[in-house]
């Protein structure tokens, strides 16, 4: 959590993601289109594609949308302190490593309530419907007008980001893999 921010001139929620139909950017560039944020920015890793780019003209959000093109793995730790927020509303994932990375960053999130990601994220992240515009808008104005909310989401992440490591993955498939054999 502590280093350096990544360096852009305004406030804003960050999407780590790629272009792919799951991962649900349309309804989260109309959500932030709706949302009642003035001043924040939407900004994606990776580049655009057409398909994003008329959803976006289409919400008429060009001026508040950014993409940060291929960030370094080096970088994204700075790009993820430097955001008010992650907001992850994919439709599946298998994991979800987005929403732990921004826990371990110490940056709040507002995720999907389906799939993997309630079991990755805890009770330290906003859960919303992603299928829901309308819910992904108040996640997202929630998220940046509570200062309270995005400070004990930051804690929580913190906490919950450190259950998970390397060295206990390791662990517990020998665990599984011991219980198996015997």
């Amino acid at each position: 959590p502590e280093g350096d921010s990544y360096a852009l001139p305004f406030p804003y929620l960050l999407c780590v993601s790629n272009r792919k139909l799951h991962k649900n950017e349309s309804r989260l560039v109309m959500a932030f289109a709706t949302a009642k944020v003035s001043g924040m920015h939407l900004v994606f890793t990776g580049e655009p594609s057409p398909r994003i780019m008329k959803c976006i003209e289409e919400q008429h959000v060009t001026d508040r949308v950014y993409f940060a093109g291929i960030v370094p793995e080096a970088e994204l730790p700075s790009l993820y302190r430097g955001a008010e927020a992650l907001v992850f509303p994919s439709l599946y994932e298998g994991f979800g490593l987005p929403v732990l990375e921004a826990m371990a960053c110490g940056t709040p999130v507002v995720t999907a309530n389906i799939t993997a990601m309630p079991e990755v994220a805890g009770d330290a992240a906003q859960l919303i419907d992603p299928t829901s515009v309308e819910q992904i808008a108040k996640g997202i104005e929630r998220i940046v007008s509570d200062t309270s909310l995005r400070s004990c989401l930051r804690t929580k992440g913190l906490a919950r980001a450190a259950q998970f490591s390397w060295s206990q993955t390791s662990d517990r498939i020998n665990e599984i893999l011991n219980s198996v054999m015997i």
